[in-house]
């Protein structure tokens, strides 16, 4: 092969090569913008669709959300209006999810049952989110 073979094949391998780098690129970046929305989504159900952030957030002495802990867990605000039923004081944490297996909680959000085939205590919920959205909050969950 000659000096100009070599530098051809040199040049053809370094374009086919950042032509796939490039596309590796496109790829990454496509994924973490479904990364993105996926956790905008979950923001989305924890502080507005199932507003998990009123109960597992702790409050000032006003009532208010102390909004630089939110979701790090806090007296249940509301007091049950039943007898009966065996009722949560405290909210736990859910920031990063302390204590849950991904496995765990979308169990837990998608059947309102935890892994031992109980349900939380009330005031909790019974949810029965799609595994898109429980995934979704597991995603914005493990941000926080």
């Amino acid at each position: 092969m000659t000096r100009t073979h070599l530098a051809i094949a040199f040049f053809c391998a370094v374009v086919v090569f950042g032509l796939g780098m490039a596309g590796a690129e496109t790829v990454n970046a496509d994924v973490a913008t479904e990364t993105s929305a996926q956790i905008e989504r979950g923001r989305y159900l924890v502080h507005n669709a199932s507003m998990c952030v009123q109960c597992h957030s702790p409050r000032d002495r006003f009532g208010e959300l102390k909004t630089n802990r939110l979701l790090s867990g806090g007296a249940v605000p509301v007091k049950s209006p039943f007898a009966g039923p065996r009722w949560a004081f405290m909210a736990p944490n859910l920031r990063n999810l302390p204590g849950y297996s991904k496995e765990d909680f979308l169990l837990l959000m998608e059947t309102g049952r935890k892994m031992d085939g109980t349900m939380p205590r009330l005031p909790m919920p019974p949810f029965r989110f799609s595994t898109e959205d429980a995934e979704a909050i597991y995603a914005y969950l493990k941000t926080q």
